[in-house]
């Protein structure tokens, strides 16, 4: 199938990294994704997993292969929020440092407008040139009276 791009402008709440679980917990709530034991012959796995009804249950089916064969392609297939001192980006959602945010938006708290004026849906555009390597994403805070109103998730997963 090959690796899928994947974006989510969503609603602030309270701090990225809930954001980004609030996120993920509606995709899965959802069930608008990818699950890779539907396209699995049941003859060629040691276990069919069925779809996740918590995130406890995709980290559960994430410690199966087979998982990993396909993924959901879709922000399912990264686990946390990078941390300074990480090693790697593989399945993680890195914030953009505040040069990216300067260099693309002219501002280290973008507001809504600045984001506008920026973004393009899809795989082009300045933000898609900082997504990162495949099963990773990036994240970033958008500004309305200067506070955090929205954030944006982007990211590229998938087999």
């Amino acid at each position: 199938m090959g690796a899928s791009g994947w974006e989510y402008r969503v609603a602030f709440t309270g701090s990225l990294a809930e954001t980004f679980v609030a996120a993920q917990q509606e995709v899965l709530a959802s069930g608008s994704f990818i699950w890779p034991w539907e396209s699995i012959d049941p003859d060629y796995v040691s276990e069919v997993v069925p779809r996740p009804t918590s995130l406890a249950a995709l980290a559960e089916a994430k410690q199966f292969e087979e998982f990993w064969d396909e993924g959901t392609h879709t922000i399912l297939d990264v686990e946390r929020i990078w941390a300074e001192g990480d090693e790697g980006d593989f399945g993680a959602i890195r914030p953009l440092t505040a040069a990216e945010l300067i260099a693309n938006f002219g501002a280290e708290h973008p507001s809504v407008a600045e984001f506008d004026r920026v973004h393009r849906s899809g795989p082009s555009g300045p933000l898609a040139d900082l997504m990162g390597q495949k099963w990773s994403g990036r994240i970033m805070a958008i500004y309305a009276d200067a506070v955090p109103a929205e954030v944006y998730i982007w990211g590229w997963s998938g087999d």
